[in-house]
């Protein structure tokens, strides 16, 4: 009889967990020229299975994560059913949690290459030495280089870049989404976020956000922005991508509070690597 109450208790809980996931999935859509936007929030991955241990399930996302992904640890918030793409005649960029976390070095301590690896290390030891004895080392700050998952769609370099004064005009918006991907706070040290947004001008163009913003406390900062900018009657996006970071030590001039604050923060940032290209035409599924 306990047994049987137990199963119907389980089955009960989780009938409760998917109305609630049901719930709270949230679909934003919007049509403008050539392109389609689709945005797509949900609640966080689960810490579990809800189904017995040692098998796969399909359609379980906590099981195709610990499939397809390599790392130790996830961040402590993945928002697993977020996503943000735009979609062309002919393909799609979108931007989704699995692919970006896919980047995240997954056989290696974090590599600081700006010279506060000792300042690092110290303020990190406790965490360092429990992945050292118990784990293989992974990049425990989730940095990711990720740019977009491309369908469809031919990338090239190219010497175009996007008209910053155009996006400082104060025009009509009339579509804005945002979602976060995942969350970590780093064991209390700062936080490691990665996040989408889009708005669309009255006006004809678009433009897309993807930022990576890391913060170890009185260490180190680190950006990487993917902005992507398109006009209505085109079938071409522009796509800036930038790593910027910086030592606090360097920072002195910068206002404390600011580099708390991940939109004034990258101002003060120097750029380490940028790559441009132009996203167009039709080629097979590209992850970068």
């Amino acid at each position: 009889m306990t047994s049987f109450t137990t199963r119907m208790d389980r089955r009960n809980i989780d009938q409760v967990m998917m109305r609630a996931a049901a719930h709270a999935r949230k679909e934003e859509k919007f049509q403008q020229g050539n392109f389609e936007f689709v945005s797509l929030a949900g609640h966080i991955l689960e810490s579990s299975c809800k189904h017995e241990e040692g098998i796969q399930v399909e359609g379980c996302l906590k099981c195709k994560y610990n499939r397809e992904l390599q790392l130790e640890e996830l961040p402590e918030m993945v928002f697993a059913r977020n996503s943000l793409k735009i979609s062309f005649a002919n393909g799609f960029i979108e931007f989704n949690t699995l692919d970006a976390l896919k980047m995240v070095c997954a056989d290696r301590l974090p590599d600081v290459k700006v010279g506060a690896s000792s300042v690092w290390q110290s303020a990190r030891q406790d965490r360092i030495q429990q992945i050292s004895e118990h784990q293989k080392p992974f990049d425990w700050t989730f940095t990711t280089h990720y740019k977009g998952t491309v369908e469809g769609l031919k990338v090239e370099p190219t010497t175009e870049r996007i008209d910053m004064e155009r996006l400082k005009r104060r025009d009509q918006i009339v579509f804005m989404s945002s979602v976060t991907l995942f969350e970590d706070e780093l064991a209390d040290h700062g936080i490691a976020q990665l996040s989408a947004r889009i708005r669309v001008m009255k006006e004809g163009y678009f433009f897309v956000l993807l930022r990576f913003y890391m913060r170890v406390d009185d260490v180190l900062i680190r950006v990487c922005d993917t902005r992507i900018v398109g006009d209505h009657t085109d079938n071409h996006v522009i796509r800036e991508w930038q790593l910027r970071e910086a030592k606090y030590e360097d920072l002195h001039q910068a206002d404390s509070e600011a580099l708390l604050d991940v939109d004034r923060a990258w101002m003060h940032l120097p750029i380490v690597e940028e790559h441009v290209d132009r996203i167009s035409g039709d080629v097979e599924k590209v992850i970068d």
